[in-house]
C-alpha cells in the first residue's frame, strides 16, 4: 500500500477572493510505484494540479488559484 508524506502547504486565492490551502505531498514509492511521485490536493480534499510556478488548478471546481506564499509545514 502506498503512502504519502506532505512536504509543503500553499496558501493560495482565487480571482473571486477565496482563500484555500494546497497541499503538497509524496507518494512514496512501494512495489506498485517505481519511484517517489508528487501529488497536490488541498485541506477540503480536492485534488490540484500545479499549472506552474504561481497557480494550481482545483480540478474538481474547474478553478485557478493563485500561489500567495508557501507555509511552512507544522508538526
Amino acid at each position: 500500500m502506498s503512502q504519502y508524506q506532505e512536504t509543503r502547504r500553499f496558501k493560495c486565492t482565487g480571482d473571486a477572493g477565496n482563500p484555500c490551502i494546497v497541499i503538497e505531498q509524496i507518494k512514496i514509492a512501494d512495489e506498485a510505484v517505481a519511484s517517489p511521485r508528487t501529488d497536490y490536493m488541498t485541506v477540503d480534499g480536492d485534488v490540484a494540479n500545479r499549472l506552474d510556478k504561481k497557480h494550481f488548478l482545483i480540478l474538481m471546481k474547474g478553478e485557478v488559484v493563485k500561489i500567495q506564499r508557501a507555509l511552512r509545514k507544522k508538526h
